[in-house]
């Protein structure tokens, strides 16, 4: 069963994003780490007390919301780099995700990027 379309669905309140995505190469000195903007969209909620389980506690202290969309969103791995996505003004970098590729969705947990 393919629930993208309901992932899509205006009538669940499913909205527009920005993914930054960071793409880069190694360079004289390191890595460089360039971001890129990839248009978002799906349906938004407030992450549950169960959700909240899998993020580091001092994460979670900030907030977070859960993602689904369409499309692949990745976590932050060894090199400290992951997506980060910006919705109604704040960013939210991407800590967890669920593959449902078998339903045609992605599930991610981001939490709220303290502001600079």
């Amino acid at each position: 069963m393919n629930l993208s379309a309901v992932v899509n669905s205006p009538r669940l309140n499913a909205q527009a994003y920005t993914i930054q995505r960071s793409t880069g190469s190694f360079v004289l000195g390191g890595y460089q780490s360039v971001p890129t903007p990839v248009p978002g969209f799906g349906v938004i909620s407030v992450a549950s007390a169960k959700e909240l389980q899998q993020t580091p506690e001092g994460d979670s202290s900030l907030g977070a919301m859960v993602f689904r969309n369409s499309q692949p969103l990745y976590t932050t791995n060894t090199t400290g780099i992951s997506d980060v996505i910006e919705w109604q003004g704040d960013a939210y970098r991407i800590q967890n995700v669920a593959p449902w590729v078998d339903y045609g969705y992605f599930k991610a947990i981001g939490v709220r990027m303290a502001r600079a």
